[in-house]
């Protein structure tokens, strides 16, 4: 009887066990989910500080890795025309953000969030979310309407129209499955690697160690911007970048800004 004792003790030890990982991991799973807190935004392994963007983008300028950074987080790989990738970004001094439906809970206030930090970022173009003749618009759809118009080979997407030099971008619309986002926070990052798309990031990292480096990273689970992002929206945004630009021309630019003085 002794030993029965103990078997039952050790099996109702095993489930009281798993019943507590499975009530923790779907605990997890809420928080992280749409009716959740939204406490689990993955953040970036360097995270944005303003306080020391400006030091920090002009020592990055004199860095051969940061530049091919920049180059491959803004320039496009090349297409089926054969033209050679330009930077293009929005030349206008006011840019208007429109959400054209709900994505869920809290989006909303994550974007205008987002859009000041932006502002923060540079200073060349003021970005808002707002009505009033919309450049950039977000669209959230259901999974089936989704694919019929995108296909199955992403979550989102971002269409463009620029000039390939002066004024750059004219237009940007983004479009988001949101059935196939599993929790809020990848909603969210779903959300800033398009918009970052939308105000002229053309590229995407690929190697799976720039994965939490980079809201460009090709599957990205970050939701904020990192120092490095916030660098290179600060050197696009400024004179020292200007659509049109090659590759070659970028990397000759950053130089030249690197060495510049205040």
């Amino acid at each position: 009887m002794r030993l029965v004792g103990r078997i039952l003790v050790v099996l109702i030890s095993i489930v009281a066990l798993l019943a507590a990982v499975y009530g923790g991991t779907m605990a997890l799973r809420w928080l992280d989910s749409s009716d959740g807190f939204g406490l689990l935004d993955r953040q970036p392994e360097q995270p944005l500080a303003l306080s020391s963007l400006n030091a920090h983008t002009r020592a990055a300028a004199d860095d051969p890795a940061f530049r091919r950074y920049f180059t491959t987080m803004v320039l496009p790989d090349p297409d089926a025309s054969g033209d050679e990738p330009v930077v293009v970004k929005w030349e206008q001094p006011r840019v208007t953000i429109k959400l054209l439906n709900k994505g869920g809970h809290g989006i909303e206030t994550y974007l205008r969030r987002l859009v000041a930090r932006l502002n923060r970022m540079q200073g060349e173009v003021r970005f808002a979310v707002g009505d009033d003749a919309p450049r950039i618009t977000v669209r959230f759809l259901r999974h089936q309407e989704y694919m019929r118009e995108f296909g199955r080979g992403s979550v989102g997407t971002t269409r463009t129209r620029f000039f390939r030099s002066s004024p750059g971008l004219i237009r940007a619309r983004i479009a988001i499955d949101a059935e196939r986002q599993d929790s809020a926070s990848q909603l969210k990052a779903t959300l800033i690697h398009e918009l970052t798309h939308a105000i002229g990031g053309g590229g995407h990292f690929t190697r799976l160690a720039d994965r939490r480096r980079s809201v460009l990273f090709q599957s990205s689970h970050i939701t904020s911007w990192s120092q490095d992002d916030a660098a290179v929206i600060r050197l696009l945004y400024s004179e020292w970048i200007t659509s049109g630009m090659t590759e070659r021309e970028v990397r000759a630019s950053l130089r030249r800004y690197a060495r510049s003085v205040d």
